[in-house]
């Protein structure tokens, strides 16, 4: 049997991944693991976006969280997106995009985010990451964060294909992008059969929920850049 890669985001959000990976000949199946769900209360987010002023920077760093703001008045600071699906949902809403890092990844927004006079609004999921705030104060910004969607851990699609690959030992690869999406998938195939598979993670948070949820034993490779993670797991071999 061949290569298999679980993706475990929302497939609106594999899809350049899945894309490439099923070119190289790879066979991809989707477990989103987190789903994105609208606040029902805009109240904090319209009110944050209102205070924005020109000298300020709204950051957004999904699909989701573009559809958040877009619900709101426009802000009159410029917007950084963090990668070509934000930005294009962005301006699909019609708001301008000024900022994309080179790379999308939060590590690569908080180094190159050019450095505001004012302060830096970060519209989010209520489970986001620490890592892009504490980079951002680290380089001296002034940051505010505010939930705009809020995101539901549990895994979807097919799980008891993905459990009977693991337990009949398959190569497998297992891609996960936070902390969230390891615990979906803990909490729909028992650890210790998905610490079987390649594990890679983006971010040192999510590495950590991963080491803690598989042990040290595991296979876990941290990844920050998406290409960097096709490139991995399209040589995933049977361990």
């Amino acid at each position: 049997m061949g290569k298999t890669v679980v993706l475990t985001r929302e497939p609106a959000d594999n899809a350049e991944l899945a894309s490439r990976l099923r070119a190289r000949g790879v066979r991809v199946v989707e477990v989103p693991c987190v789903r994105a769900e609208p606040l029902a209360n805009t109240r904090e987010l319209a009110a944050e976006l209102a205070a924005l002023r020109a000298e300020d920077w709204l950051v957004v760093t999904s699909r989701h969280g573009a559809d958040a703001v877009a619900r709101c008045a426009a802000s009159p600071s410029p917007v950084a997106a963090i990668g070509n699906t934000t930005a294009a949902r962005l301006r699909a809403h019609r708001w301008p995009v000024a900022f994309q890092p080179s790379e999308a990844s939060g590590a690569v927004l908080a180094r190159e985010l050019p450095r505001p006079t004012g302060v830096v609004l970060l519209a989010r999921s209520d489970r986001a990451l620490p890592d892009l705030p504490a980079q951002l104060r680290e380089r001296g910004a002034s940051v505010r964060e505010v939930v705009a969607y809020r995101t539901v851990v549990g895994a979807r699609g097919d799980v008891a294909h993905v459990r009977a690959l693991l337990d009949a030992n398959e190569p497998v690869a297992v891609v996960f992008h936070s902390p969230s999406a390891v615990a979906g998938m803990v909490g729909a195939i028992d650890a210790s059969l998905v610490a079987r598979a390649a594990i890679h993670v983006v971010g040192r948070t999510t590495l950590r929920a991963a080491r803690a949820a598989f042990g040290a034993a595991a296979d876990i490779l941290p990844i920050e850049d998406i290409l960097a993670i096709e490139e991995e797991v399209a040589h995933v071999s049977h361990r």
